[in-house]
């Protein structure tokens, strides 16, 4: 009896370290199954961040059919920014919308928009509308649909959700900080440094809705209404434009003309990466189609040309209106390169009827119209540089505080 003793012991010791190896070895398989798994979604993330930035895609939801059956409701599609020259009949198209969402549908016809080589002017129409739309877009560029994939909108949707976010940024964050543990290989450490880039591209990811905003600035005779979506002034991308739309006006029974300049304020930096087309119309405008009588006052200028020489109040007079007709002024402008010393501030001038009045298109108070980085991308690979510095470095201390513990087990 006593002799068996050891033997029952001996024989236990290597079945319970061979339970506790495959439960280690099961433990390892996980954690390294996951963080490969969000440092992919890290590297794809990373990816299209780039392909964004430097050519034109993106990814576009379908809420309605009416594009079915070619893009049925809850769709996704991927789609690039083009100008509008490179478009044809028969092209399904997404087209942005002052102060709506952008809608999608198929190009049936596209002729060229006079006064503007570079702009189009097309009808569209949805696969499941028995008509076309009811107006006709002017467009500078647009996003192509190259391919979609049904059924997956409302799960793409769904990772906009702040909650969500934040829940995925807590849990990548926390595998960061275990394999930052120097029992886990560096090899670990560096795949979990590239999940926080899927964090870090999801908490950047800004809604692409409009934020448009009307202001009125009223003088004693003179009104402006100020049209514009101060986050896209503050934020532009290259090559999208974004508008700004100022309303001319007067109240009471004035006579006589207001005079119309527009100029650039003090503060303006590397203005010439810009250009700019201003329009005038009868009516307020529709995004940018103007359903009444239109003028070119500028068309395709630099802006820091565009308005030279200065007129009146370092502002060039560009038109005029009888007192008592609105007149409403489009201008559009785009960034064609990136510049991020950009900081152009526009201003408006009207005057007449003895007195006169300004607006400015500042941006929201970013200063005025800026190239901050593509939504958020460059913060976002900036960021994620960030995440996988940190982990390299952590990476090094956890690796040498490990040399250092093997030793003193040695001695």
């Amino acid at each position: 009896m006593a002799g068996s003793r050891p033997r029952r012991a001996a024989d236990a010791s290597p079945t319970r370290a061979a339970t506790r190896g495959t439960w280690q070895h099961l433990r390892q398989l996980l954690v390294d199954g996951v963080l490969w798994t969000l440092g992919g979604l890290g590297l794809l993330s990373m990816l299209a961040a780039v392909a964004a930035h430097l050519f034109g895609f993106s990814i576009v939801l379908f809420s309605t059919g009416s594009m079915s059956p070619t893009i049925p409701a809850g769709s996704a599609a991927l789609v690039r920014l083009l100008p509008a020259s490179e478009f044809k009949v028969g092209d399904v198209t997404t087209v942005e919308r002052q102060g709506a969402l952008p809608i999608t549908h198929r190009i049936t016809s596209i002729k060229p928009f006079e006064g503007s080589p570079a702009a189009r002017v097309v009808t569209m129409r949805g696969d499941a509308n028995d008509v076309e739309d009811p107006q006709p877009y002017l467009i500078h560029d647009a996003r192509l649909v190259i391919a979609s994939v049904p059924g997956v909108a409302t799960t793409i949707s769904g990772f906009r959700d702040p909650r969500l976010m934040g829940l995925l940024s807590l849990v990548a964050g926390g595998l960061v900080t275990w394999a930052f543990w120097p029992r886990q290989s560096r090899k670990a450490t560096l795949v979990a440094a590239a999940a926080l880039v899927a964090g870090s591209q999801l908490l950047g990811a800004p809604d692409a809705n409009a934020a448009e905003t009307e202001e009125q600035i009223i003088g004693r005779h003179l009104v402006l209404t100020v049209v514009s979506d101060k986050e896209a002034l503050g934020s532009m991308i290259p090559g999208l434009p974004v508008l700004w739309q100022v309303g001319v006006d007067t109240v009471g029974d004035e006579e006589g003309a207001v005079h119309i300049g527009l100029g650039l304020a003090p503060g303006t930096v590397d203005a010439g990466a810009l250009t700019v087309d201003v329009q005038a119309c009868s009516e307020r405008w529709i995004a940018d189609t103007c359903p009444g009588t239109v003028n070119h006052w500028v068309t395709a200028t630099p802006l820091d040309q565009a308005f030279v020489p200065a007129t009146h109040d370092n502002t060039r007079e560009l038109g005029s209106t009888p007192a008592g007709t609105p007149v409403w002024i489009l201008v559009r402008a785009t960034l064609t390169g990136s510049a991020p010393d950009v900081n152009a501030i526009m201003k408006l001038a009207a005057w007449g009827a003895g007195e006169a009045v300004m607006a400015e298109s500042d941006g929201g108070g970013r200063g005025g119209l800026a190239n901050t980085g593509s939504d958020g991308t460059l913060e976002t690979l900036a960021l994620a540089g960030a995440a996988i510095g940190s982990g390299l470095v952590v990476a090094r201390l956890a690796g040498g505080r490990r040399r250092d513990t093997d030793r003193e087990v040695a001695q």
